[in-house]
């Protein structure tokens, strides 16, 4: 009994001891594979008057991950179905640092690759709740971290930090960001406009660990304002395959497959 009493006291001092930035670094400094490739489901939900509207699209992505250097990833979302929308293509590249993600998207219909700059970034993405900002990664040294407590999500304890942009470059005045004490994933965010106002809730109710890594199988984004919601059901995640790097350049971009 004095032993499990010790490791109790032991454990609530480390967690008293956590800081809004130190758990972000946790999250942060989790394993990520060498690239990744997955096919997802992604469900546009309108609700209005008591009733509700489903569009449906598939989606293939690609990513690869490096460790040292310029780059911390890049990406390329591909739409697979449906047919209206199929061969449109984001191709992202996440920098470490300071710098601003670059982003390209591909319209198949008019053949022509389009720059996303900075001033579009708060748009929504092919009409979904994700802005072009959500879609990208975000440097943790571009945000001031406040912890602002704990509570349970999900049947599990999580940390829910305040961050707060430094400097422009974000379209969001602040986030809350849940953060898990046991996989130190991010379980859900809310998110603020300029106004200080909630505008967006994201939630990721189903992960699960695939070896090293955490695998998100599901999350959701709901915009609070418009009463809709997008959800992303992620399918045959496969690790460490081995992607080609030309398909994250303009040539992978126009590719069909």
């Amino acid at each position: 009994m004095k032993h499990i009493l010790g490791l109790l006291i032991m454990f609530s001092i480390i967690w008293g001891q956590m800081t809004g930035r130190g758990i972000m670094e946790k999250t942060d400094a989790l394993p990520e594979p060498g690239d990744a490739i997955s096919t997802v489901k992604m469900s546009l939900i309108k609700s209005k008057k008591g009733k509700t509207r489903k569009r449906m699209r598939q989606i293939r992505r690609y990513q690869v991950f490096y460790e040292e250097g310029e780059f911390r990833s890049k990406s390329l979302i591909r739409f697979l179905k449906p047919t209206d929308v199929k061969g449109t293509s984001l191709l992202m590249w996440e920098y470490r640092g300071e710098q601003d993600d670059d982003q390209w998207l591909y319209l198949p219909a008019m053949q022509k690759v389009k720059r996303i700059v900075a001033q579009e970034k708060s748009s929504e993405f092919m009409g979904s709740d994700f802005t072009y900002e959500d879609m990208g990664g975000r440097d943790i040294d571009k945000d001031s971290y406040k912890l602002l407590g704990e509570e349970e999500l999900y049947g599990a304890s999580c940390f829910r930090v305040e961050a707060v942009p430094i400097g422009k470059g974000s379209s969001y005045s602040r986030r809350e960001v849940w953060v898990s004490k046991v996989s130190w994933m991010i379980r859900k965010v809310h998110y603020y406009n300029k106004k200080s106002k909630l505008v967006k809730i994201l939630t990721i109710p189903n992960l699960h660990k695939d070896g090293n890594y955490w695998t998100v199988d599901k999350m959701v984004m709901e915009n609070v304002k418009k009463s809709h919601k997008t959800v992303l059901e992620m399918k045959d995640v496969q690790y460490d395959s081995g992607i080609d790097e030309w398909r994250f350049t303009e040539r992978g971009l126009k590719r069909k497959n």
